[in-house]
């Protein structure tokens, strides 16, 4: 196998949403995902709930890893969720 390119990597990141709410997703450009949330051309959960700031994004290398990590990431509580968001 070769090297990993960069559009190879996929990323979990986290949404801080209007309300309170956390979004959490994979996507191989976060921020660019995040606009497209703040454009109304996201989820259904991001335009029922307006994202306010990303909050933290990690790579992974592999789409499977990113998801495998985003389930992970959404079974954990409000409190674990936000001290991930935080890099802890």
């Amino acid at each position: 196998m070769g090297k990993r390119r960069p559009e190879d990597t996929w990323c979990v990141y986290m949404i801080a949403c209007r309300g309170g709410r956390i979004y959490t997703g994979t996507a191989k450009d976060p921020a660019a995902r995040f606009r497209m949330h703040r454009e109304g051309k996201g989820a259904a959960f991001t335009r029922a709930n307006p994202p306010i700031a990303l909050l933290r994004s990690v790579p992974f290398g592999s789409r499977s890893e990113a998801c495998r990590a985003e389930a992970a990431l959404k079974k954990l509580s409000r409190d674990a969720k936000i001290a991930w968001a935080g890099g802890e």
